[in-house]
């Protein structure tokens, strides 16, 4: 029933009178009207009632008209289709082009005004965890001579004289170039995919 039945009603009404929202295709609504279809056949067929497909396609039309979808019914959820019904919110692309103001013709992505220049803090936690590695794995001094370095004192104010202080630090340079790998140091000071994009667009809507 639900193959040669219902599934055909399904596609030929789904694309014309279920509205698309967010990243969803007909194809993709007709799927899941399927799911849904499936659900209450067999909710149905376990309650031992009688039914027809044109009752389950009726109303498997009505649930995904509403918002509905399978996978949640949600009215709060800010993605949902039926929160996006009720007009409570809106989906909109970062490449949807904004303006900056009525002064000024130049225009930029909604993505390009969210991003930041600081870094990811998926990075940022990356390198702490990598730190801590190390400095627990390897000699205890490191950690007193790399705080001393990020703070900007010398190997004097960081307790150690100038010559066992020079040998630590040669000592902690080759080490941590063992366990970081030699690209390390490129790879922290070349800039993220994401943020030479974002520079190189900046550029061109300079030059334009």
């Amino acid at each position: 029933m639900l193959i040669d039945h219902i599934t055909p009603r399904l596609r030929s009404s789904i694309p014309r009178v279920v509205q698309l929202f967010g990243g969803e295709d007909h194809e993709e609504l007709l799927q899941d009207s399927i799911t849904v279809a499936a659900q209450m056949l067999h909710s149905v067929e376990s309650a031992g009632k009688d039914v027809t497909p044109g009752n389950i396609a009726h109303y498997v039309i009505l649930f995904m008209k509403s918002g509905r979808r399978s996978q949640s019914s949600s009215r709060a959820d800010v993605m949902a289709p039926g929160t996006q019904l009720d007009q409570k919110c809106t989906v909109q692309s970062l490449d949807e082009q904004v303006s900056y103001g009525h002064d000024s013709d130049e225009s930029v992505t909604l993505g390009e005004i969210l991003a930041t220049d600081r870094e990811d803090p998926a990075t940022l936690g990356a390198r702490n965890v990598d730190w801590e590695e190390f400095t627990r794995s390897h000699d205890p001094r490191y950690s007193t001579l790399l705080k001393g370095i990020a703070e900007g004192r010398s190997i004097r104010e960081s307790g150690d004289s100038a010559w066992s202080g020079y040998q630590l630090r040669r000592r902690l340079a080759v080490e941590l170039r063992a366990y970081l790998g030699a690209d390390a140091i490129p790879d922290s000071l070349r800039a993220p995919a994401w943020r030479n994009n974002l520079i190189a667009h900046r550029e061109k809507q300079a030059c334009r």
